[in-house]
């Protein structure tokens, strides 16, 4: 019986003591508003939603500047105008915490500056050569834009027969005419640019031929006429093909046909605007050869540019017609000309036998051929 009374006694001191320790003194804890945004930063006209905590207790908004940033009974923030201030919260408990706020001023997309990549030149318009192709971009207006508003540009063609454009803005050529090209910012279509275009011809300006031919009666020949530049594009590019003697020489898109001895001129012209030609001298002979002049001596002649002391460094001597090197000539005299005909006398060193001796000068458009028969 004393023992279990000695035991009853110890557990009863024990609760004591652990009721005596629940009870005792409140532990100091701190009390603070909690918000998902430390500071906020808004664009004139953007808002944020503050949210606060605990949320056992409510709350109170106020701003210091109410024409920077208004605050509504939620907490939910207004940018106003450029400018700074905070927002102070109050809790039901009163607590209290301020926020700041930084409200920039909107600068809104307002254009697009669409420029050529290859020289970074703006294009208001275009005009292009067909065959041609170029690259354009675009940069925003103005450049340090803050609308919430991505520069994501799409580019199109009012008519894709005349000009094409792909989604990185390059510019392909299809055929002549006029068309437009629209960019536009995908999520602001109100923001766009319209360019005119215009696809035009690059003209032909000369065409290259061979310039002297020699053939035996009945030979026939392919004539190889280039219209120049290379890059050319025009809506007509077909040629017309002409022979001066057609006794002598037939000629039918550019296949030529020895009929009759003789000399003959071939003129080759663009058939949308004739005065772009270019001659071909043809000599038909039984047995037609050239002669070798190397050994040929000049005696006299009657012209030579070189007369002249402005043009002596030109050195278009007579002796420039026996080198055999058809980049270099003889010129008459130019600023103060003698009258024609002008005459040259050759030793050719020894006799020939020939029924008849052609001379051929180096012809450009325009010029004559010289012919001497003898």
């Amino acid at each position: 019986m004393n023992r279990f009374l000695y035991r009853a006694f110890f557990i009863f001191v024990g609760l004591l003591i652990f009721s005596a320790c629940a009870d005792g003194p409140e532990r100091d804890v701190e009390y603070t508003i909690y918000t998902t945004q430390s500071s906020i930063e808004l664009l004139e006209g953007e808002e944020f939603q503050i949210n606060a905590s605990p949320t056992t207790q409510t709350f109170t908004y106020e701003s210091t500047d109410k024409s920077v940033a208004t605050v509504s009974s939620t907490g939910l923030v207004r940018g106003i105008s450029d400018g700074t201030c905070f927002i102070n919260i109050t809790s039901s408990e009163g607590l209290s915490r301020s926020i700041p706020v930084d409200v920039e001023k909107l600068r809104l997309l307002e254009g697009i500056d669409v420029y050529n990549k290859s020289n970074l030149m703006s294009n208001d318009s275009i005009s292009i050569i067909l065959g041609q192709t170029m690259e354009l971009a675009g940069n925003a207006i103005p450049s340090n834009y803050n609308e919430k508003v991505p520069f994501n540009l799409i580019w199109e063609s009012s008519d894709e027969d005349i000009v094409t454009i792909d989604d990185r803005g390059k510019v392909t050529t299809v055929y002549f005419g006029k068309a437009e090209i629209t960019v536009s910012v995908a999520d602001k279509p109100s923001v766009k640019k319209v360019i005119p275009v215009e696809v035009m011809e690059n003209p032909i300006t000369s065409i290259q031929l061979e310039k002297e031919l020699i053939l035996r009666l009945n030979q026939k020949h392919t004539a190889e006429a280039s219209p120049l530049p290379v890059n050319y594009a025009v809506r007509d590019s077909s040629l017309v093909w002409k022979s001066s003697d057609e006794s002598v020489v037939k000629v039918m898109d550019g296949e030529l046909e020895a009929v009759g001895t003789g000399t003959a001129v071939v003129t080759v012209s663009v058939k949308s605007d004739p005065t772009i030609f270019s001659d071909l001298t043809v000599v038909v002979a039984l047995n037609p050869v050239t002669l070798d002049r190397t050994s040929w001596e000049i005696i006299d002649w009657n012209s030579c540019i070189s007369e002249e002391p402005q043009y002596a460094s030109l050195n278009r001597t007579p002796e420039k017609m026996l080198d055999g090197n058809v980049g270099t000539f003889w010129g008459s005299k130019w600023d103060a000309p003698k009258p024609l005909p002008y005459y040259f006398i050759f030793d050719m060193k020894k006799s020939i036998r020939s029924t008849v001796l052609v001379l051929l000068n180096q012809t450009m458009p325009g010029e004559g051929t010289l012919k001497t028969d003898i």
